[in-house]
């Protein structure tokens, strides 16, 4: 009896010890959270939504229970949005302050999803109304070359969001609509607060 007690005590003590937080804060503004799925990094599937019927309001946070390990997050907003962190090591309690900086996806750890690695996002905002921007090109101004189209076989809809992550640095930003009109910023620095663009008609080249 007193053998079994102790190993329901040493029990008890390890799945208190494993158990971690994952607390999420709305932060981008105007915009509610309306999913939130929380996903074992070894698995390729996101599995049911953890808000249910419920949405997290603009500033609120809320907190979610999980056993200590490395995780995927994806949140979705009332937009169809998504923000992706992808091998998130978590114990204890991991705080995300979630903005529109976050917007797309990111791999933990400063490495990119998509063509590079770096921490310093940048998010282009499709704003021309009824265009949709089927190329975006970032190249480094010190570079002749617009390089690859960032975009791959995406495109980004109006009032659709796109992030991608670069290395801190100075850069150009062109994007290309469906026809085929070009919009362009020249020598962009951007740092670890990311570069926001809203791209509407009046940048058009």
């Amino acid at each position: 009896m007193i053998r079994s007690l102790f190993a329901l005590m040493i029990a008890g003590f390890l799945a208190v010890s494993m158990a971690a937080t994952v607390e999420i804060t709305n932060g981008t503004g105007n915009y509610d959270i309306y999913y939130v799925y929380i996903s074992p990094s070894t698995s390729s599937d996101w599995g049911s939504d953890w808000l249910g019927s419920d949405i997290i309001n603009p500033g609120d946070t809320w907190e979610f229970n999980v056993q200590s390990g490395t995780w995927d997050l994806k949140l979705v907003d009332e937009d169809g949005d998504e923000y992706i962190l992808y091998n998130v090591p978590i114990s204890g309690t991991y705080s995300w302050y979630v903005t529109l900086d976050d917007l797309g996806e990111y791999n933990y750890g400063g490495e990119s999803t998509y063509e590079t690695e770096g921490g310093c996002p940048i998010t282009i905002y499709n704003d021309l109304g009824n265009w949709t921007i089927y190329y975006i090109y970032c190249s480094p101004s010190s570079s002749s070359d617009w390089g690859s189209d960032w975009l791959g076989s995406e495109t980004l809809a109006p009032g659709e969001s796109w992030t991608f992550y670069v290395n801190p640095g100075q850069y150009d930003l062109r994007c290309q609509d469906e026809d085929d009109d070009t919009y362009t910023l020249m020598g962009i620095s951007v740092d670890y607060d990311g570069f926001y663009w809203s791209v509407d008609l009046n940048d058009i080249d």
